[in-house]
């Protein structure tokens, strides 16, 4: 069972983070919008060095590659606490003894001290993201690397992100995957493919 991390397991908004350095409720919106939007943080995810999304970012908005720097000072605010729903869906299946793998677009920078703070990481068996490899989901390469490092095959593998393009990339590399909308319906879906037993 491969799981996203952001907004699947722990909520992420980039926006949190930028409220600790901007203190304009109408220009955090303005800078998550056009300055660091999900394209620049992309970018940071793929393992992109600090210097090059500073000019990527100063190339589309002159002025504003402070926002970068601030970004990554505060990340730990953009994200909440574990959601609950997600948590007990990963301790049935390590009762049931499902492996249980973590697959993130996430910058290697900013995952530093991550599990530490959400010792719930630690209880997966492993935990592979985007800033580790430099290619982020929905390419194809991250799962293969995936499928490679945890030792499973395609047809091995459940998969499920928050992110439809990601589920799809999954899909185009032979994997079984869903779009993670709540831990209600996520466990439903594993209901269904036997991995969980019914509530």
């Amino acid at each position: 069972m491969v799981f996203d991390l952001g907004n699947v397991v722990i909520p992420w908004d980039r926006r949190d983070a930028i409220r600790r350095f901007v203190d304009d409720p109408d220009e955090v919106e303005r800078i998550a919008d056009e300055v660091f939007d999900l394209e620049a943080n992309l970018h940071l995810d793929s393992g992109s060095h600090p210097d090059e999304i500073r000019a990527h970012i100063e190339a589309r908005s002159p002025g504003h590659g402070w926002v970068l720097d601030g970004y990554l000072e505060h990340f730990r605010h953009s994200l909440g606490e574990v959601i609950a729903g997600t948590e007990a869906i990963l301790d049935e299946l390590a009762e049931r003894g499902v492996p249980r793998f973590g697959l993130s677009n996430w910058s290697a920078l900013c995952f530093e001290g991550i599990e530490q703070h959400y010792p719930l990481l630690e209880r997966f068996d492993g935990i592979l993201i985007s800033g580790d490899v430099g290619v982020c989901k929905p390419e194809p390469g991250i799962y293969r690397e995936c499928e490679r490092r945890f030792g499973f095959t395609a047809s091995d593998a459940v998969f499920l992100d928050d992110n439809a393009d990601n589920v799809d990339g999954a899909l185009a590399a032979g994997w079984d995957a869903f779009t993670f909308t709540t831990p209600e319906a996520a466990r439903a879906e594993l209901v269904a493919r036997g991995l969980l037993g019914p509530a």
